[in-house]
């Protein structure tokens, strides 16, 4: 459910906002909430891969994962490859 909130922006700010809105097809509060989530979203990208940066032997232990997902689901399957990137 959407929460009503006030937001104060730079008159710029708020045309190029409108246009994008009206290039995209969308409303002004639709445009909004995509371009907040993404920019949430890509800050959160930003903290893990720094993080991920920080501990590499996580890495490590993620790369072993994904190696054994890959096997468990290709005895599974009969399959090569379990993501589309490996499909092409």
């Amino acid at each position: 459910m959407a929460e009503k909130v006030t937001l104060s922006l730079n008159a710029d700010t708020l045309a190029r906002a409108r246009a994008a809105a009206r290039h995209a097809g969308l409303s002004l509060s639709a445009w909004m909430d995509r371009a907040a989530r993404r920019e949430a979203l890509r800050d959160a990208a930003r903290r893990q891969d720094d993080w991920m940066a920080a501990n590499p032997g996580i890495r490590e232990e993620l790369d072993g994962f994904d190696r054994l997902a890959d096997r468990i689901e290709a005895d599974r399957t009969g399959s090569g490859w379990t993501d589309l990137s490996e499909a092409a």
